[in-house]
C-alpha cells in the first residue's frame, strides 16, 4: 500500500501537531514510540549473535504541567489506538496481569498464526505504573528481561507460580517529574540493566499557546500510514555503506564515552538504541526495509542529543530529601540569573525545607565543591550564583 506522506510519517506528524506547547523533542520521541508500538515484534535487525527489535522504553521528564506531557502523549496515542490490534495497558500494571495479556496469538502479515507478546505500557505519571514498592521491583525485573524480545521468557510470579511469555515485545511510554523519578527508582538501579534500556527525554517549557491546534484533516491519513506499518514483516537490513559506517563507529571509539558514571549502563546499550532508532526512522519514511547511512547518522544525532539531558536526569534517581533541597536551591538561583543572590535571601527561600543553619551550610558547601554554584564575598555579605558551564569546543 502506498504511503499517504512521501516525506515520511514523522514529518507529517510534526505538521499535524502544528501548534502545541510541548517541546519538539517530546513530540519526536512520542512519534517514534507510536511507530515502535505499531511494528510490534514483526521486524528486526539481525546482528549475528543477537537480534534487535524496534521496541523502546521512553520516559518524558519535565516539571508538572510545564511541558504538557500528558497532552502530547494523548495526541500520539489517539492515532495509534485507532488500530484495534494494538494491545495497551494504561497506568497501573502487575507482572501477572501483563503475562496474561501477553499470552495471545496474532496473525502475521503472511497469514501465519504466531504467539504475540507485544504490548504498550502507558502512564501519564510513571508513579502510577510503579505504584507499590513490591510491584515496582517485579515490574522492573520483568521489563529488563523482556526488553530484548527473545523468543521465550520464564518467570516465577508471586501469585501464579511459574509462567512463560512467548515473543514478548513491550513498549513503554510514560511521563514523570524529576522529583518523582527520584522517589520511584532507587539508587541501586543506576548499576542495573534496566536503566541501560531506558531513554530519558528531558523537556523544557516552551512558548505559551492560547489555542493549541491540530491539523485534523491529516488525522485519518496518519492513522492509515501507521496501520500500514503494522503489516511489515521480516528483517530490515543496513545498506553495505551503512553497515561499514556502523562497524567503524562502534569499533573505533566514535561512540564516545559516558560523561558520568551514572550513564555507564546506558552506554553499554547505546549502539542498540541507535540501531532501534535508525530502524524506526527508516520505517517512518517508507516500506523499503532498508536502513541507509543517513538513517543511521540521524539516529546517532537523536540519541546523542538525549544524552545531554540524561546525565542531569540520572542525578535524580535515588535522590534523597537532602538532594531534593539542593535541586531547589539550584532552581531558585537559576531563576535569579544573571544576578547573584544573598545568603540571607536564599536561606529565607528554603528555610521550610531545612532543619537549621548548619544543614543549609552543608548543602551550600556540597554544591560549591561539586562546582554547581559560585560563592562570592564582599562587604555587603555572601552571595551565591549558579556556575555557568562552558561547552568544550570540538
Amino acid at each position: 500500500m502506498a504511503r499517504k506522506f512521501p516525506g515520511g510519517w514523522l514529518q507529517a506528524y510534526r505538521d499535524y501537531i502544528h501548534k502545541q506547547e510541548s517541546p519538539d523533542i517530546f513530540h519526536f520521541w512520542i512519534g517514534l514510540t507510536m511507530i515502535s508500538a505499531s511494528l510490534r515484534r514483526s521486524i528486526w535487525i539481525d546482528r549475528g549473535a543477537y537480534t534487535v527489535y524496534p521496541n523502546q522504553y521512553v520516559i518524558l521528564i519535565a516539571e508538572s504541567a510545564s511541558c504538557r506531557k500528558s497532552v502530547a502523549m494523548e495526541i500520539g496515542l489517539d492515532l495509534l489506538l485507532a488500530n484495534k490490534d494494538i494491545r495497551a495497558v494504561h497506568e497501573k500494571a502487575t507482572v501477572e496481569g501483563l503475562i496474561d495479556l501477553m499470552k495471545k496469538a496474532s496473525i502475521s502479515p503472511t497469514g501465519r498464526i504466531k504467539p504475540d507478546g507485544s504490548v504498550l505500557l502507558h502512564a501519564d505519571e510513571l508513579s502510577n505504573m510503579f505504584s507499590k514498592a513490591t510491584y515496582a521491583a517485579d515490574l522492573i525485573k520483568f521489563l529488563t528481561a523482556t526488553y530484548t524480545a527473545k523468543a521465550r521468557v520464564d518467570f516465577l510470579t508471586r501469585t501464579k507460580g511459574h509462567a512463560q511469555v512467548r515473543n514478548p515485545c513491550p513498549v513503554v511510554l510514560a511521563g514523570t517529574t524529576p522529583s518523582d523519578l527520584g522517589e520511584i527508582f532507587p539508587i541501586a538501579l543506576l548499576s542495573s540493566g534496566f536503566m541501560g534500556r531506558v531513554l530519558m527525554v528531558s523537556g523544557k517549557k516552551g512558548h505559551r499557546i492560547a489555542k493549541p491546534h491540530l491539523r485534523r484533516e491529516m488525522r485519518e491519513s496518519l492513522i492509515e500510514d501507521l496501520h500500514d506499518m503494522s503489516f511489515l514483516e521480516g528483517e530490515i537490513k543496513l545498506t553495505p555503506e551503512c553497515d561499514e559506517f556502523y562497524t567503524k563507529w562502534y569499533e573505533e571509539g566514535k561512540m564516545g564515552e559516558p560523561s558520568t558514571a551514572d550513564l555507564i549502563t546506558f552506554y553499554e546499550r547505546k549502539h542498540d538504541h541507535v540501531l532501534k532508532t535508525a530502524m524506526l526512522l527508516s520505517v517512518s519514511e517508507s516500506n523499503s526495509m532498508i536502513i541507509t547511512i543517513d538513517h543511521f547518522k540521524n539516529a546517532v544525532k537523536a540519541i546523542e542529543y538525549l544524552e545531554l539531558g540524561m546525565a542531569k536526569a540520572m542525578e535524580y534517581v535515588g535522590a534523597t530529601e537532602k538532594s531534593s533541597v539542593s535541586e531547589l536551591i539550584i532552581k531558585i538561583l537559576e531563576k535569579n540569573m544573571p544576578e547573584a543572590m544573598s545568603h540571607s535571601v536564599l536561606m529565607r527561600r528554603v528555610y521550610k525545607r531545612i532543619r537549621d543553619a548548619d544543614e543549609f551550610q552543608s548543602l551550600i558547601d556540597t554544591l560549591a565543591q561539586s562546582e554547581r554554584i559560585e560563592i562570592t564575598a564582599s562587604r555587603r555579605g555572601i552571595f551565591y550564583k549558579v556556575k555557568e558551564v562552558k561547552e568544550k569546543k570540538k
